[in-house]
């Protein structure tokens, strides 16, 4: 499970800087699109925290943000490959409100991508996040 801080910092990233398609976060179902169009769903696939010194104060959390861009299925793979690559470049080697984020994996394409009447393109981007008992994050 990640930190409360972590899913909103990432949140609050996706608010301020993606507007290509709607995002629907951690325990919001919300609706597809009517019109078939593009969306894109945030998941936490996992979070695992470690304690950073000995006095027990500073705690790291490392995880993975698994964002599923879903786009049309039947249709050109192309132009969702595209926002896909946007979607990366958005959480690729960032930091914001305490989250460090790396490298995004790139979709993988198989057989498992078609949902219903969506193709759906997933990526998984690791993060750090140091924080304190305290409350907060550790800069």
């Amino acid at each position: 499970m990640p930190q409360k801080a972590v899913v909103d910092a990432v949140e609050a990233r996706l608010a301020a800087c993606w507007s290509q398609t709607p995002v629907l976060g951690i325990n919001l179902t919300g609706e597809t699109p009517e019109d078939g169009g593009s969306f894109v769903q945030v998941q936490y696939p996992v979070a695992n925290v470690s304690q950073m010194d000995l006095a027990g104060t500073l705690y790291r959390e490392d995880g993975a943000i698994r964002l599923i861009l879903n786009v049309q299925r039947g249709a050109d793979v192309g132009p969702g490959l595209a926002i896909a690559d946007d979607l990366a470049k958005l959480f690729r080697g960032r930091k914001f409100a305490g989250v460090q984020t790396f490298a995004p994996s790139s979709p993988v394409i198989d057989d498992r991508n078609e949902e219903g009447m969506y193709f759906s393109l997933s990526l998984a981007v690791p993060y750090q996040f140091d924080f304190t008992d305290a409350g907060g994050f550790y800069a």
